[in-house]
């Protein structure tokens, strides 16, 4: 029995050959397993080959492994992708319409056959997961209970096929014989847990933390966010309007954030462009709005399906003048949450806009998780008045922007009594009223930006140590990978993650890299972009490097590994 197996789950796009892989992962993840899912995807919405790739293990994991153990094929393309990434002893189980080149370690199973005889063809994935509950040794009752559950709102025609096709596939036993059973070893803890992908968490971290309003124009890889909100918001007194493209979207966020109402828009790199103007309004007005960025592979519409984190230069010096704005790096589906519960704090707190920047595998892996703490989302609105605290005021006294020592003037919502005030997307006094006044200028761009320095001295440096004198950095799903790495090297070296991009605490970076020989920067892109921003304002340019990939693929685990045994020669 093994600790972890690597399966690959591929067909034709559109026919639910992700949905598959996810299901895969649900079951077993109720057994007390963990499960990571990556996809491939094309930008099309049916044709062409899509697969997923998972790997299940006794331990929690944060990324697939690269070798694989079992390639469950419904067209032949998933074959000829990633048979030379087949382990020794892997095995390949292919639907036996198929034509393939005879090997021993493969075989043909009825899966359209069984799905055309007891339903329709489309009902193949069911027929391929009951195969691979067979393979696995997943008991026949957990899968029939899933599948039970996962067709019942889909009406009773489609439910009781696809309960046939699953008993067919399951009473057959030709060629399902010993030699390419593959039986996981018992989990730790036989507990269910949950499965969920980065935007599902991030849409879960909004809703619990008081957001009731969202606008956004649909784009890979962010979709699933307003999706999800979508979906559950009119439970709770919410609104998402998909609009008519990014701008509408940050300027409709923005307008409700003014109102009081706890806002976000959600978008990839494109949309960004798109959002620029807006989100520097924000600034200078001092709204509160939750921009998410899931970064794809640019520029421009780019590679659509594909990984990369090469937004964070537009992010990071984007828009015209200067401005406040704070960006959160999170590098787990975990702290998607609870970073997105911290987004809307932030936002209200510090009356800036507030970017969470995801990538396309964070964004959309499917992962098994721990329970979620939901005791980490605390709602802070920071100086948001109330009406009594407005009572005292009389004769349009009420001065929105008023200048403070910490650089945040108390805020109140339209319509309140006595807390009417003007708002303008130029320079203004402290009323709000538009000015060119040459020293207003001055005090109110040393008021904004004043606001930041609180956050330059949080603690957002995560490193686990091992003694090393190397330091690896990542942000976003590169952290997970490298994770892997690290702890597959044998823990050689020391590791971590930025969660706060902007204001970059400087000086708690730069004492943590004053003890390192080298500190290395793994990023998907071709700038080296995190790796400029930590050289820009930390310095120790000689210590810093880079690592980066740039070909629409994430960094696999036996790259970094061997960057990692690089270091050490």
């Amino acid at each position: 029995m093994k600790d972890s197996l690597t399966i690959v789950i591929g067909g034709i796009q559109g026919e639910g050959i992700v949905s598959t892989g996810v299901d895969l992962i649900k079951i077993l993840s109720r057994l007390g397993y963990y499960g990571f899912g990556s996809r491939r995807f094309s930008s099309r919405i049916k044709g062409g080959n899509t697969n997923i790739q998972v790997t299940i293990s006794t331990r929690k994991i944060t990324a697939v492994e690269d070798k694989i153990d079992i390639i469950l094929a419904l067209d032949k393309d998933t074959i000829a992708c990633y048979r030379e990434e087949l382990k020794e002893d892997g095995i390949i189980l292919y639907d036996n319409l198929l034509t393939i080149e005879e090997t021993e370690n493969a075989e043909a199973l009825p899966m359209t056959e069984i799905a055309k005889r007891k339903g329709s063809p489309i009902m193949k994935t069911t027929a391929a997961l009951a195969f691979l509950g067979k393979v696995l040794d997943i008991p026949s009752e957990i899968l029939g209970n899933f599948l039970d559950n996962r067709f019942g709102h889909k009406g009773e025609k489609i439910q009781s096929d696809n309960m046939a096709v699953l008993e067919e596939a399951l009473i057959y036993e030709e060629g399902i014989h010993e030699r390419i059973r593959k039986s996981l070893a018992s989990p730790m803890k036989k507990i269910s847990r949950p499965v969920m992908i980065g935007n599902e968490a991030i849409a879960l971290g909004a809703l619990m933390a008081g957001c009731r309003f969202m606008a956004a124009y649909p784009i890979t890889p962010a979709s699933e966010i307003m999706e999800f909100l979508g979906a559950v918001f009119p439970k709770y007194g919410g609104s998402m309007l998909q609009v008519e493209d990014e701008i509408a979207a940050i300027n409709m966020a923005m307008g409700a954030g003014y109102a009081g109402v706890r806002s976000m828009t959600a978008t990839s790199g494109p949309g960004i462009s798109l959002m620029t103007e807006g989100i520097g309004m924000a600034g200078m007005a001092e709204i509160p709005v939750v921009i998410v960025d899931c970064q794809r592979v640019g520029p421009s519409t780019g590679m659509p399906t594909k990984h990369e984190q090469s937004d964070l230069f537009t992010l990071y010096y984007g828009g015209h003048g200067d401005y406040p704005a704070i960006i959160l790096t999170p590098s787990t589906v975990e702290e998607c949450f609870e970073d997105t519960g911290r987004a809307f704090n932030l936002a209200e707190k510090y009356q800036c806009p507030v970017i969470l920047v995801s990538d396309l595998m964070l964004s959309l892996s499917p992962q098994t998780i721990d329970p979620l703490d939901y005791e980490k989302i605390k709602i802070d609105r920071g100086s948001l008045l109330k009406e009594k605290d407005l009572e005292s005021i009389v004769d349009g006294k009420y001065k929105r922007f008023t200048l403070t020592e910490e650089g945040i003037s108390p805020r109140s919502i339209p319509g309140m009594k006595n807390g009417i005030h003007h708002v303008t997307n130029v320079e203004h006094t402290e009323n709000g009223l538009p000015t060119e006044d040459s020293e207003i200028r001055k005090q109110m761009m040393e008021k904004r930006f004043r606001k930041m320095e609180l956050l330059k001295k949080e603690n957002t440096l995560k490193v686990i140590e091992n003694d090393s004198d190397f330091l690896f950095i990542a942000i976003g799903s590169t952290f997970g990978v490298l994770k892997e790495a690290v702890e597959a090297s044998g823990n050689k070296v020391d590791f971590g993650s930025i969660r706060m991009l902007k204001p970059l605490p400087a000086e708690e970076l730069s004492c943590t890299f004053e003890k390192y020989k080298k500190i290395i920067v793994i990023e998907n892109n071709f700038s080296q972009q995190l790796t400029a921003i930590l050289k820009e304002k930390i310095g120790k340019s000689d210590k810093i490097e880079a690592f980066t990939k740039y070909d629409g693929t994430p960094f696999t685990i036996t790259e970094i590994i061997e960057k990692i045994g690089g270091m050490e020669a």
